[in-house]
């Protein structure tokens, strides 16, 4: 069978600006940006006393967020089909929040 989509899962380690959800809907919107996404909705929650979890539906698919600041790491999902590299968006997680990034390509 051939391949629907890419799914790229993205750990962050020693992240930074991880509980600002502003920042982290930046980020988010330039990587639809860049990715030439189409944003459907979204949707984001800030928990107390931190972290924050999200999710943008895309016509092509998702991008997903949870963050837990207090141990510096956060982990995003880019799934899109088509022919969109979500590899594209490690360079602006790295912009915006630093730290160690490693990642996975998952053809689905």
């Amino acid at each position: 069978m051939k391949p629907h989509g890419q799914h790229l899962i993205i750990d962050i380690y020693q992240a930074k600006n991880i509980n600002d959800i502003e920042i982290i809907k930046n980020a988010i919107h330039e990587v639809i940006h860049i990715l030439n996404a189409t944003l459907l909705s979204e949707n984001y929650h800030y928990f107390e006393p931190h972290g924050v979890t999200g999710v943008a539906c895309l016509a092509e698919s998702h991008i997903s967020c949870h963050t837990w600041p207090e141990d510096n790491y956060a982990a995003f999902d880019v799934f899109v089909c088509g022919d969109i590299n979500p590899e594209l968006s490690l360079n602006i997680f790295n912009k915006y929040f630093s730290g160690t990034i490693e990642s996975r390509l998952i053809n689905r």
